[in-house]
């Protein structure tokens, strides 16, 4: 099973190395930074699956580069915990109206940090395996509009052409007619079969 990749941003490496401790004790896989300015590179290459920021970092502070993130991924897509030595309530205000998901306050309590991070981490999942259930959920409607829209008119076509056959029969032309129908029939068989396939397919995908 590939661990959760959990990416720490936070200028103060006591801090960063007690995180990652605390981290790696509980089995996450851990990548650091001191700074912002590899941020969005390290988070397109590593992929992580949640971001642990530092607010106040010198330069770059934690609220910009928390709007950088934001520009390119969805909270529920990527999930960002602050974290602060702040105790201003309009701080942490400001930090989620940007986009963060949490926060947690330094000194870190880690009972209550990963509790969070747990949290979190199970949300994005979640969304993930619903947006994931709606596409599928879109193909088989699609699926199944085309399996009709396919069906309808061959049917008419068929008991069209079986009353025409009691009255054309022996006509040559008529014959030409038909045989052509019937390669059409069998193609459009065949597509409904596949239509088929792929409906039970997504089923079984779906659980339905």
């Amino acid at each position: 099973m590939t661990p959760v990749k959990i990416l720490i941003i936070d200028d103060n490496e006591v801090d960063r190395e007690l995180i990652r401790a605390m981290l790696e004790l509980n089995e996450y896989s851990v990548t650091e930074l001191g700074d912002a300015t590899s941020c969005m590179k390290v988070i397109a290459t590593e992929k992580p699956d949640l971001v642990l920021l530092d607010i106040m970092m010198p330069g770059f502070d934690g609220n910009q580069l928390l709007q950088l993130i934001r520009m390119k991924y969805p909270e529920i897509k990527l999930p960002v915990i602050m974290v602060t030595s702040k105790s201003d309530a309009s701080d942490v205000v400001e930090s989620l109206n940007l986009g963060a998901n949490d926060y947690i306050t330094k000194p870190i309590q880690f009972d209550i940090a990963l509790r969070r991070i747990q949290i979190h981490l199970t949300m994005a999942v979640q969304s993930r395996l619903l947006s994931r259930a709606k596409e599928l959920e879109a193909t088989n409607a699609m699926l199944r509009t085309l399996a009709h829209e396919i069906n309808n008119p061959l049917t008419v076509a068929l008991g069209t052409l079986s009353q025409l056959n009691v009255k054309y029969g022996t006509d040559s032309e008529f014959s030409n007619l038909e045989q052509s129908l019937w390669q059409i029939a069998d193609v459009v068989n065949k597509s409904k079969e596949i239509l088929q396939k792929a409906e039970v397919s997504l089923n079984e995908t779906t659980g339905e």
